[in-house]
């Protein structure tokens, strides 16, 4: 598998604006660069041209306004799967190839570019184009299931509105100290043991990834059906039971794309 400059300025970029949002971007990044072994750190700053100290947070929403520029349209696709199957939670089931289209997803695109969505779980959802159909209120304010899930979530859960870097900074060692030693320390290795580069491996990861994250479709985010969901309030109890979750995606998203690099560039996963 041949990588290319660009691809892996995508693979720091970990978009996009409807994928966790910008604290959820910058905090897997941040999470990310802490993980990154030596050669890695080496290549990463390198290819970026940026030897700061948050080098991986400040690329990492590049690619949500690079999908809208008319260079960059070709990869709008690549930030979700739609799973083709019966509404959830009746069924949460990854077909790969078969639900990606001609003109690719982000499985397969994984390879060469997107890391951070596929932690999203309605990234890996068909319905209701991944939930953007579904109508919900949040703390009494209108918006989508998606949308909850990309922003409105996340920032509650820092009580922010309106989250710069800083709050990511703040998440992401916290996320990082509960993968050091704390509630995710026995996690790891079940979250990077489908990492392989060579071959077909990219896409058979991936393919694992996206259903490891659509079955908490099922299991969570639209347990309920769609239809009950549509026009609810999910700022009480739903977002409570969501905080889990979204932690653990969130610290999920950081070790893959930490792991992965380390893997292009090192050849091991690091961890």
């Amino acid at each position: 598998m041949m990588f290319s400059l660009p691809s892996i300025t995508f693979l720091a970029a970990i978009p996009s604006v409807y994928a966790w949002g910008q604290l959820g971007h910058q905090t897997i990044g941040l999470i990310a660069q802490s993980y990154l072994l030596p050669n890695t750190i080496e290549k990463v700053q390198f290819y970026l041209n940026d030897t700061t100290p948050t080098y991986m947070g400040n690329i990492a929403t590049w690619a949500d306004s690079y999908r809208y520029l008319p260079e960059g349209a070709f990869s709008y696709g690549y930030h979700f799967i739609d799973s083709e199957d019966a509404p959830p939670p009746d069924s949460c089931k990854i077909e790969y190839p078969g639900d990606c289209p001609p003109e690719g997803c982000i499985v397969s695109a994984i390879a060469n570019y997107f890391i951070g969505d596929i932690t999203q779980p309605l990234h890996t959802e068909g319905y209701g184009a991944g939930g953007n159909d579904v109508a919900v209120s949040f703390l009494g304010k209108a918006t989508n299931l998606h949308a909850a899930w990309d922003t409105a979530i996340p920032n509650r859960m820092l009580n922010t509105t309106k989250p710069g870097f800083l709050e990511a900074l703040g998440w992401a060692n916290n996320l990082a100290a509960n993968v050091n030693a704390g509630k995710f320390k026995h996690d790891v290795k079940s979250w990077i043991k489908h990492h392989d580069i060579k071959g077909d491996g990219p896409a058979e990861s991936a393919t694992q990834w996206a259903r490891d994250s659509n079955k908490l479709v099922c299991s969570y985010v639209l347990e309920d059906g769609p239809k009950t969901m549509n026009n609810t309030e999910i700022g009480g109890k739903y977002y409570e039971d969501s905080i889990d979750i979204v932690e653990m995606q969130i610290a999920k998203g950081g070790i893959r794309l930490a792991a992965w690099l380390n893997m292009i560039f090192e050849g091991e996963t690091g961890f």
